[in-house]
């Protein structure tokens, strides 16, 4: 069964090169993918089904959805960047100052080669097959809309890929457990009361409280936080407020983020930060605001699913091409499908890269979000078989 699906992804490889071009053309922001979409959707309705659409983009259909043996979803993004693309080929970006700077334009294209073989065996999966094209990966809403739209729901397994130039083609990464982190952004909004500089006690100085605050967030990040065994990263990068130097400023906002590798850390950090922001206030006789929202999940590799996905990679790229022990403090929404979000659990499911750069040609070498990212078109074939095999192998297995 092997070489069949690898046949048929071959067979498939000039049009899924073909859809990849026209989606890289034709990039679309998150969660605005109309256009890409409707692309995809009518690539679906050729194979026979009838999409259900994701709330506000996006789609999904199963294989066999009446089948009650187990269900494995497969999830490929199709969100694009605020990135101006340098690349001068016929097929860059005809949309200014959006390009596919991430490569989901060729995730796309490997699931839809992909869904065509599975669809051409479905006789023979033993269970369902649920595709997702998912909007909005580059903000996290995309991830949450699927997981809060019920798109999770009886899923047994999840598997998404990534394409990245800084593995090389041929080769693939993965690992257990705790492979990406999540990534939280906050707000606070400092409110007092404004005086001359000369008479700064007739003031509630919300600089003071600002002040307070960094000091405060720095600390819980670096004295009540494990960082060996549950890190933290944390970062302020926005202060906005005040409107003169010679007066006492009414109004402070700073935003920040932070990254862990656990629902419960976001937990903790989220009350200790709301928590600092208020005593910074009310030191100063002023009062804060706080808000945050998770931009992404914590990637949560489950064991069996890892090890399914491994045991694929190296039968595909060859048994010292695949690592695994991955971990990276970057974020992917998937990670929402993986460790859950709000009151929806997660699933289990796994994640893994594979390399999209040809170490001869230095144009496929930029990393991803850069201008110029231009990856290798011959990884495709590879994670369209991965993609297909995984379906076949978890349902069949």
């Amino acid at each position: 069964m092997t070489n069949i699906i690898r046949d048929e992804i071959l067979t498939n490889e000039e049009k899924m090169i073909e859809d990849r071009r026209y989606m890289h053309a034709h990039p679309e922001l998150s969660m605005k993918e109309t256009e890409t979409t409707k692309f995809i959707r009518k690539e679906l309705e050729a194979l026979g089904f009838v999409p259900v659409a994701i709330e506000p983009t996006g789609l999904m259909v199963e294989i066999n959805p009446e089948s009650t043996g187990k269900t494995v979803l497969l999830r490929a993004d199709i969100d694009a960047l605020p990135i101006a693309e340098t690349n001068d080929f016929e097929y860059k970006s005809q949309n200014p100052g959006v390009s596919h700077a991430c490569g989901h334009d060729i995730h796309a294209a490997m699931l839809l080669n992909a869904l065509k073989v599975l669809v051409k065996m479905k006789d023979e999966l033993k269970g369902r097959v649920r595709i997702i094209f998912q909007p909005g990966e580059e903000t996290g809403e995309g991830g949450r809309a699927v997981v809060s739209q019920g798109f999770t729901k009886d899923v047994d397994s999840a598997f998404a890929i990534h394409i990245h130039t800084g593995w090389d083609l041929g080769k693939a990464a993965t690992g257990y457990g705790e492979v990406m982190a999540n990534n939280t952004f906050f707000k606070v909004e400092f409110k007092g009361k404004s005086a001359h500089s000369s008479t700064p006690y007739q003031g509630n100085d919300a600089m003071m409280m600002l002040a307070n605050f960094i000091n405060a967030a720095y600390g819980i990040s670096a004295r009540k936080i494990d960082n060996v065994f549950d890190p933290v990263v944390l970062n302020l990068g926005v202060v906005e407020g005040g409107s003169a130097a010679n007066a006492v400023p009414a109004d402070i906002r700073v935003e920040g983020s932070f990254r862990s590798f656990s629902n419960k850390a976001v937990d903790f950090m989220v009350k200790e930060l709301e928590k600092a922001a208020r005593l910074s206030a009310e030191l100063y006789d002023g009062s804060a605001v706080f808000d945050y929202n998770m931009g992404a999940g914590a990637v949560i590799n489950e064991e069996k699913s890892t090890d399914l996905s491994v045991e694929i990679a190296k039968d595909i790229f060859g048994e010292d091409n695949v690592s695994t022990d991955l971990k990276l403090s970057g974020s992917e929404d998937f990670g929402f499908y993986l460790s859950g979000y709000k009151d929806v659990p997660g699933v289990d499911g796994t994640y893994m890269f594979i390399g999209g750069r040809d170490p001869e040609n230095p144009k496929t070498h930029p990393q991803n979000h850069a201008q110029d990212f231009n990856p290798d078109e011959r990884a495709m074939k590879y994670g369209a078989e991965l993609l297909a095999r995984y379906a076949y192998e978890y349902l069949n297995k």
